[in-house]
């Protein structure tokens, strides 16, 4: 039989599954000490996370967590525009970190028969935004003047960030990174297709031809409506992406689900009992019968449900 990691694996290579895969069947690792997790709330480790989140990101932006919304946002800008970017942003030295003790810290967690996966906080178009805010973020992908300040920013961070996905790979055995992305709104959006095929998907190309050479797999995560953007997608080799049901998830996967991954999540919205978690997942069992697609099993299922969840599907085979 295989573990939930090889059965993921087979899925991400387009060869024979067990069972459906789901995220049940993957490990989280968003350690305390690349400071990224902590600033956006978001600390998955070995030993309980006891501090306060928010704070400096890797870049030095800062960030303000909302307890409410579970999640974090940026308190200010770092210039007043882009073109000072080389002037005022401080990159970190990753060789001065102890990746060594980072590893022993967190040897127990990471004793897993599960994919282990890790998040990049932030992205291309969030970046920008923490450093000069939405509106100046925006004007600085379609200025011309702007723009080669853009770009050349935007492959110093795809050097930053093959870095960051090298070593948590060789030193944790990470082999699925979501890069966090947001592209889009409740309606549509948030710039042109070609705006994005010509200033963001170049990078995000280059990074998963990167992370594919390290026999990493990359999970783009963007909120929004974002449809539009899925063919730009998969010519960058992006392996999957979950988005929200504002989706037309079905569409998608009838049109695309034949040369991308695509997760489908179950996600209510609000707390539920056992007995409606496993009726959801029946549901979403059922609703994908016969199509080549991932279950995320998200919040706010409690680690028990999801554990639950994700059984009954490996129980039950492929969807």
């Amino acid at each position: 039989m295989l573990t939930p990691r090889e059965n993921f694996l087979n899925f991400l290579n387009n060869k024979p599954c067990e069972w459906t895969p789901t995220s049940a069947d993957i490990l989280t690792f968003r350690p305390a000490f690349y400071p990224d997790h902590v600033a956006r709330g978001m600390v998955a480790q070995q030993e309980p996370f006891t501090g306060g989140f928010g704070g400096l990101d890797i870049l030095g932006c800062e960030w303000e967590f909302e307890e409410l919304v579970g999640g974090s946002m940026e308190t200010g800008v770092l210039m007043d525009s882009i073109e000072q970017w080389e002037d005022v942003v401080k990159w970190p030295d990753l060789d001065s970190w102890d990746w060594e003790g980072f590893r022993e810290a967190n040897r127990d967690y990471l004793n897993t028969d599960k994919l282990i996966q890790t998040t990049i906080y932030t992205g291309y178009f969030e970046r920008l935004i923490a450093f000069v805010g939405f509106e100046k973020a925006a004007v600085a992908l379609i200025d011309e003047d702007q723009q080669p300040y853009v770009e050349k920013l935007f492959d110093k961070l795809t050097d930053l960030y093959i870095d960051v996905i090298d070593r948590f790979h060789r030193y944790f055995n990470v082999e699925l990174v979501e890069i966090h992305d947001d592209w889009g709104n409740q309606r549509s959006l948030m710039f042109s297709v070609d705006t994005h095929e010509e200033m963001i998907a170049p990078y995000i190309k280059r990074l998963v031809e990167a992370a594919h050479a390290m026999g990493v797999y990359m999970e783009q995560h963007s909120c929004g409506k974002i449809e539009k953007l899925i063919p730009n997608l998969i010519a960058t080799g992006m392996d999957t992406w979950r988005g929200q049901a504002i989706n037309d998830k079905k569409m998608l996967v009838d049109n695309y689900g034949d040369v991308f991954k695509f997760g489908v999540e179950v996600r209510p919205k609000e707390a539920v009992d056992d007995a409606t978690a496993m009726e959801l997942v029946k549901g979403a069992y059922d609703t994908w019968h016969g199509k080549n697609v991932w279950i995320a099993i998200g919040l706010p299922f409690t680690p028990q449900q999801k554990n639950m969840m994700g059984q009954y599907v490996r129980e039950h085979g492929l969807v």
